[in-house]
């Protein structure tokens, strides 16, 4: 430390606020002790980071344009910084850029040196009525949930998963020093850690860990037995306050992206009723799945934002998984959820023993949707769901098909299906489609299909491909109204495992959707 601090003044690269040395990305060593015990008097102003605008922001070493403004929206997002810390959270810093800028800010006037800690706590509101925390309360780590664990000093996403991962595969920790067999755990993060944490013997059962922050990153839902109204519990120990994990998810729900919506769809086209409908693999969807509040914000907010009146799920696990949904829609808990003005509260679903349901809005911009009638229909090897709808003066019949081979497009079942007077939509996964084009483009046995045949609707970031598609008879063509698309982006949350990250999306598959009049379409145009 005494050679550095004998450094020639002019040899030293300095910002226009401190005295400390600016260090390369691969400088990873803690500013020395030297800088940091200067009297009062020595240390020139630091920024603050609650107030600062994006040029002064950009004075700091690494920051650009567009660090400055994610630093602002950050900013916005939570109110204000409370502890420096808080920058490593901001896209495009991360734990190296603010080691080399912490010496540069402060979050206070009075005070530029903030204490180590876990930045999601700067999420708790400003005038919160409820005490903060008490430091000295230790976590369990055997039976913490996910979020739990993050409320630990120092604890990521990314560690917290990984002890959640090793518990279940091991059947909980014997001693605390079995942290340091978990991955991303060494001697120097454990030695910082340890002091908050404790360990004592298992109480969870394994279905208890998973619906409690396990392999699904899940907060635990107390579902009542006598109404879906009842609100949401979180399981807290040590002293943890219900405060600090629901602002841990409104933080990981902040930054996970949404679509910018071309259109608010009021159920209207060409000024003429019209509903839409959606077809959308979940991919092994369960209760524990499905508990997730990142899963259920996505699936929730992407149904209401696009304005979907009948929604046909695959791949559903169990009836359960869909009442949950069911009860989110009905009886928002989640604030951005509550928040939706298109949400009718008045929605519905139907499941028998495949794993094909669908969910569907009774109300619909006062169009009205009833179920008339579902049949589980057996096509050779496998099951699908036959439903029929009555949506103002429109007999609907859907087919919700999950093939897990290639399609019986010939089957005796199907083409019964196919030659009903009713307008008919066919929708599923047909990734096993290429065989039966036979030099047709969008047409197969009478059905025409509404996405182009080799659209490939697999979730961008995954090596997959999959190809959902909606298929239409005759008379069902005559209801379009030439509106449909692939839903896209807006499909992960934060707050949803991916891997040994975070940031996964709901299912491999991209939902879509189709538009139909309630009346027919004539061929001149006209209705």
């Amino acid at each position: 430390m005494g050679q550095t601090s004998s450094v020639p003044k002019q040899s030293r690269k300095r910002s226009l606020r401190s005295p400390f040395l600016r260090r390369s990305a691969s400088q990873k060593a803690p500013i020395s002790h030297t800088f940091l015990l200067m009297d009062d008097d020595q240390k020139l102003e630091q920024l603050n980071i609650n107030l600062a605008t994006e040029e002064e922001l950009m004075t700091l070493p690494e920051v650009n344009r567009e660090i400055a403004r994610n630093i602002v929206e950050y900013r916005k997002a939570i109110g204000r910084f409370r502890k420096i810390e808080d920058l490593a959270l901001v896209r495009g810093i991360g734990a190296e850029k603010f080691e080399i800028m912490k010496g540069e800010v402060c979050v206070k006037n009075n005070s530029c040196n903030s204490s180590r800690s876990q930045s999601y706590d700067s999420l708790s509101v400003e005038n919160r009525l409820t005490p903060r925390p008490n430091n000295k309360r230790l976590i369990d780590i055997n039976n913490a949930s996910v979020f739990e664990l993050q409320c630990v000093p120092g604890m990521t996403q990314e560690m917290a998963a990984n002890i959640l991962h090793y518990r279940i595969k091991k059947g909980g920790f014997k001693k605390i020093e079995d942290l340091l067999k978990v991955k991303g755990f060494d001697s120097v993060r454990f030695s910082n850690l340890r002091h908050h944490l404790t360990l004592e013997t298992v109480s969870r059962s394994t279905s208890d860990i998973l619906s409690n922050g396990g392999c699904n990153g899940t907060i635990p839902v107390n579902r009542h037995r006598k109404t879906s109204s009842a609100p949401i519990k979180f399981n807290i120990s040590n002293g943890l306050l219900q405060s600090s994990l629901n602002d841990i998810f409104e933080l990981l729900s902040a930054y996970s992206p949404r679509p910018l919506l071309t259109e608010e769809f009021s159920y209207r086209r060409n000024n003429q009723d019209a509903v839409r409908i959606a077809t959308w693999n979940l991919h092994e969807f369960t209760s524990d799945k499905a508990q997730n509040l990142g899963v259920k914000e996505v699936v929730c907010r992407t149904i209401l934002e696009n304005g979907w009146s009948i929604v046909c799920f695959q791949e559903i696990e169990d009836q359960n998984a869909l009442q949950i949904l069911c009860d989110e829609l009905n009886y928002p808990k989640l604030r951005r959820i509550n928040e939706c003005k298109q949400n009718s509260r008045q929605w519905h679903f139907c499941m028998l023993e495949s794993h094909q349901a669908i969910l569907y809005d009774v109300h619909s911009g006062a169009i009205g949707i009833e179920m008339k009638q579902i049949t589980d229909l057996s096509i050779e090897s496998y099951s699908t769901c036959l439903v029929q709808y009555q949506i103002s003066s429109l007999t609907l019949t859907i087919l919700n098909v999950q093939p897990p081979q290639k399609f019986p497009w010939d089957s005796p079942q199907i083409q019964e299906v196919i030659d009903r007077e009713d307008p008919l939509l066919l929708l599923g996964d047909f990734s096993n489609l290429t065989s039966d084009l036979n030099g047709s483009m969008n047409k197969i046995n009478g059905l025409e299909a509404i996405l182009p045949l080799n659209t490939n609707t697999t979730y961008s970031n995954l090596k997959l491909k999959f190809s959902d598609n909606i298929f239409v008879n005759t008379i069902a063509r005559t209801y379009l109204t030439g509106m449909w698309g692939v839903v896209r982006q807006g499909l992960t949350h934060l707050a949803i495992p991916n891997g040994w990250n975070w940031g996964g999306p709901v299912s491999p598959h991209c939902p879509l959707w189709t538009e139909l009049y309630i009346r027919r379409v004539k061929e001149n145009g006209k209705l």
